[in-house]
């Protein structure tokens, strides 16, 4: 195998932690049966190659407004178009696509008004655009956090632990800063021990502990496994642009949810009203899908899809050509 390709058992260590980030590799190893020194020292590759890698998202930087913006260029630009994009902390994703737009990128606000900005002001500065077209998320139906590689079986998923919850003396209250510290510690390093963690912060691994574990509880921290598209065992991704019927919304919300091939799903405001990326084994699958799609969407029509060809911006990382993580991360902009 190259050095720079993912086999089975790669892909196995990143979907154990999709489902949970900071489980010991102890654990790990009793589900796949191997060592964990031999899970740490992938996971090292894994990470320093950028193949795959953990954001920690803190509720107060988490948004407030989010649109998705299809962006035209002129010809032979997008990147130039890109490269200033990814500059913006709000801007979040950025995907370089085929079809009618030669951009998505994800874009979020701290409330509407900053988000009417954006959309008013901010995205017409951006060099070389042509064409905006904007949908205003309103409701969140899936998103990368619950999809996953399913390189495990079920059998193995359903033996990774999850997190452990607060201990009944731990502080049920932590002041925002404190939040704000750990969460920015662990998206340095989300898989620091406690210890590690309690070195950086100046506080004990007990209290470590417990601050991630009750910010975990009371969902004002997330950690998310993302990799590298290219080297995924779903490497090819479709967005699909669709309208249903708005007496149909809440079954199209349900089914789409119920897909394990749709890593993104929103109901918005704009040309259309759903708007959906798909996961593919193989790009010659993307027919299957699209017909699963409808199937699962009776009365839906699917209006236009295009494919990504390349991710330029994901949650703030920055990706280089061949998808792999830089290392260099757009920092969120803090709420006051």
């Amino acid at each position: 195998m190259n050095k720079d390709q993912l086999d089975e058992l790669d892909l196995q260590i990143i979907n154990a932690l999709q489902i949970e980030p900071r489980m010991p590799w102890t654990s790990l190893a009793k589900i796949i049966g191997t060592d964990s020194v031999t899970l740490a020292r992938r996971w090292e590759r894994i990470s320093s190659q950028g193949l795959a890698w953990i954001s920690a998202v803190h509720e107060a930087d988490a948004p407030h407004s989010v649109a998705i913006v299809e962006i035209q260029c002129e010809s032979g630009k997008a990147l130039t178009t890109a490269a200033q994009a990814s500059k913006d902390p709000a801007i979040y994703s950025i995907d370089l696509t085929s079809g009618f737009r030669d951009i998505i990128m994800t874009l979020f606000a701290r409330n509407d008004d900053e988000l009417a900005e954006y959309i008013l002001v901010t995205l017409g500065q951006l060099p070389a655009v042509r064409l905006v077209r904007t949908h205003i998320v309103n409701v969140g139906v899936k998103t990368g956090a619950q999809w996953t590689l399913r390189a495990l079986t079920a059998a193995q998923a359903e033996r990774i632990p999850r997190s452990r919850p607060p201990r009944p003396g731990a502080a049920k209250v932590i002041p925002h800063q404190t939040m704000s510290r750990v969460a920015g510690a662990l998206e340095g390093n989300a898989r620091a021990s406690n210890v590690e963690l309690g070195t950086i912060l100046g506080m004990s691994p007990q209290r470590v502990g417990d601050v991630i574990a009750t910010m975990r509880r009371q969902g004002s921290l997330g950690l998310r496994v993302d990799i590298a598209q290219p080297y995924s065992n779903w490497p090819t991704v479709l967005w699909y642009f669709i309208q249903t019927p708005s007496s149909s919304i809440n079954a199209a919300q349900e089914a789409l949810a119920g897909m394990p091939e749709v890593q993104f799903a929103c109901v918005s405001t704009g040309q259309w009203n759903l708007i959906v990326a798909l996961s593919a084994r193989h790009r010659a699958d993307a027919p299957k899908l699209e017909a699963e799609l409808e199937k699962r969407l009776p009365h839906a029509t699917i209006m236009d899809r295009s494919m990504v060809i390349r991710v330029y911006k994901h949650l703030g990382h920055l990706l280089d050509r061949s998808g792999r993580a830089t290392g260099e991360f757009v920092s969120r902009s803090p709420l006051p």
